[in-house]
C-alpha cells in the first residue's frame, strides 16, 4: 500500500514537474517593463492619431490639461525618464504647453518613444526610471481614455 502511494506521488510529481518545465517561464522584470511600455506607448500613439486635429484643444474642464497638453506631457516625460535610465542627468522640462498642432506633437511623441524603446533595448544604467515611465504612461493613458470617451471615440485598448 505504501509503495503504491509512493509510486502515485512520484508519478504526480514527475507529471507536474514535466508540465512546469514545458510551460514558458515568466519573463524577467526588464522584459515585462519593455513589453508594457511597447503596449501602452502603442495605445497612446494610436489615440493621438485617432483624435482629429481640431479636437486637440479639448479639455473636459478648465482645470485639467487639454488633449494636446496630455500628449506633450507624455513626450516630455519620455525624454526625462528614458534619459535618466541611460545615465544622463537630464532635468525635468515641460515643453511649450501652448503647442496644439497635431503633427508637431505626434512627431515629438514618436521621437521620444524611439528614445525610450532604445533605452529598453539596451542595458539601462538605472532601470528604475523605465518602470517609473511605464507607470506614468499608464496613468496618463487613463486620462486619454476618458478624454476619448467624452469625445465619443473608442480608445485603442478597447
Amino acid at each position: 500500500m505504501r509503495r503504491t502511494m509512493l509510486m502515485a506521488a512520484l508519478s504526480v510529481f514527475a507529471t507536474t514537474s514535466a508540465l512546469a518545465q514545458a510551460q514558458p517561464q515568466p519573463a524577467d522584470a526588464p522584459t515585462l517593463v519593455r513589453r508594457g511600455f511597447a503596449e501602452v506607448h502603442g495605445w497612446v500613439m494610436r489615440a493621438a492619431e485617432l483624435v482629429p486635429a481640431d479636437r486637440w484643444s479639448y479639455r473636459p474642464v478648465g482645470t485639467v490639461r487639454s488633449f494636446a497638453q496630455q500628449i506633450g506631457h507624455l513626450a516630455d516625460s519620455y525624454a526625462y525618464y528614458c534619459a535618466r535610465a541611460t545615465g544622463q542627468n537630464l532635468e525635468w522640462a515641460d515643453g511649450d504647453s501652448t503647442v496644439t498642432d497635431k503633427a508637431v506633437l505626434i512627431g515629438r511623441l514618436r521621437r521620444a518613444g524611439e528614445v525610450c524603446t532604445a533605452a529598453h533595448a539596451g542595458t539601462a544604467a538605472n532601470p528604475q526610471p523605465l518602470l517609473a515611465n511605464l507607470t506614468h504612461t499608464y496613468l496618463h493613458y487613463g486620462n486619454i481614455v476618458t478624454y476619448l470617451r467624452m469625445m465619443g471615440m473608442v480608445p485603442p485598448s478597447s
